[in-house]
């Protein structure tokens, strides 16, 4: 229902939204025409329902088909799951979720925080345990003037002569 001819060159309103409207439509007419009030109105009822539609579809539709699509993913994420968890001389990894995958990161960190400090009192425990295997340079001493007392008594009236000496040769 467009009427068609001649366009008034000193319409420069109607050019443009003819050139709009044409635009959308996609027509590559080499002759311009006229296009009527009437005409025009139509088409711009005809773009407000198709905006009206689209609108709908925005808010209607397409957050539907966007949790089928979501669903769908996560079936066939599921399904490869399966697939991978086949029995095998390796652990394959398994896709996990989000906050699963965090939680795992975190005790990952946590383990690794415990075997540190397992590490380090096992190390100081092993340091205390050769302290005390190693006799200390004053329980060898004290074996050995034990010794000396009741075996070697000439060898040790030297000794406590030779540190009485030293002891009288330290300046006060």
């Amino acid at each position: 229902m467009i009427e068609e001819g001649s366009i008034d060159d000193r319409d420069t309103f109607l050019h443009a939204v003819r050139d709009i409207l044409s635009s959308y439509s996609g027509s590559q007419t080499m002759t311009p025409t006229y296009v009527s009030a009437c005409a025009l109105v139509e088409q711009i009822s005809e773009l407000e329902d198709e905006l009206h539609c689209y609108q709908h579809e925005l808010e209607n539709v397409l957050p539907r088909e966007r949790g089928r699509f979501i669903d769908e993913q996560c079936r066939m994420v599921q399904t490869l799951e399966q697939i991978l968890s086949v029995p095998v001389t390796h652990m394959l990894p398994k896709f996990t979720p989000w906050p699963l995958a965090q939680a795992l990161e975190e005790l990952e960190m946590i383990s690794y925080e415990v075997y540190a400090s397992v590490n380090e009192v096992t190390m100081a425990r092993e340091e205390k345990t050769k302290m005390l295997q190693q006799p200390s340079r004053n329980a060898q001493q004290e074996r050995r003037v034990f010794a000396d007392f009741f075996c070697h008594p000439g060898r040790l009236e030297n000794q406590v002569r030779e540190l009485t000496s030293r002891v009288r040769g330290i300046p006060e």
